[in-house]
Parts: structure tokens; C-alpha cells; sequence
């Protein structure tokens, strides 16, 4: 669907994905949050875990088509999370977790909005 990531490529040869022919020139959607939630490779991959092992995601790409601001978004994440919770100790959910929506038509997807209570 819209705003998982869907990515529009063509196969460069023919190849079998999850037992579908695809071949030299098809139209395919990569949808990296699916990608990112593959059971496989992600242990328990719908729940939020702080403490998880970090596993190499799709969402930045791969290849020759790797984001070239991935660095600095990284280094932009780590700064914000590592200060959140040191400037505002007492941040919590403002909202039931299943009240928090996602953004269904922008490629990268997101929230629509995080209501916080500090």
C-alpha cells in the first residue's frame, strides 16, 4: 500500500521472487517496509524494541541507488535521541498507542502526527 515504501523498478533480468517469474524489464514495487518487517530477519519485527540487535534495514536502500544522505540522517537521529530524552526526562505518549496513525500517501511513508506530554 501507500507510504510503506513502495519504490518503483525494473528487472534488469529475469529472476523468481517468492516463487513469481518476473522478467528482464517487468515493472516491480519494492515496498522496503514489508522489506523491514520480514520475519526471517527481523525477530518479532511489529514490536517497538530500543534494545534490539541491530539488523541492516532496506529503508535507506541499497547499492547504487543508497540514499547519499543516509550519513547525516543517522548522525541527525542519533543527536535528537540521544538529547530527547535528557532535555525532556518525564516525554510520554499524549495518545492510546493504537490512536497513533501513519501517513498513507508520501513515499517514506510516517507518522501523521506523535501528541507527547512532558
Amino acid at each position: 500500500g501507500l507510504g510503506g515504501g513502495g519504490i518503483p523498478r525494473y528487472a534488469r533480468s529475469d529472476l523468481e521472487v517468492g516463487g513469481v517469474r518476473v522478467r528482464a524489464g517487468d515493472l516491480l514495487i519494492l515496498d522496503t517496509g514489508a522489506a523491514n518487517h520480514d520475519p526471517s530477519v527481523f525477530h518479532d519485527p511489529d514490536r517497538f524494541d530500543l534494545e534490539r540487535t541491530p539488523v541492516p534495514h532496506l529503508k535507506f536502500g541499497h547499492g547504487a541507488r543508497y540514499c547519499i544522505g543516509a550519513p547525516l540522517a543517522r548522525i541527525e537521529l542519533q543527536v535528537v535521541f540521544s538529547q530527547l530524552a535528557a532535555r525532556f526526562p518525564s516525554l510520554r505518549l499524549g495518545c492510546r498507542l493504537d490512536e497513533v496513525t501513519f501517513n498513507p500517501v508520501t513515499l517514506t511513508g510516517g507518522l501523521t502526527a506523535l501528541p507527547v506530554i512532558w
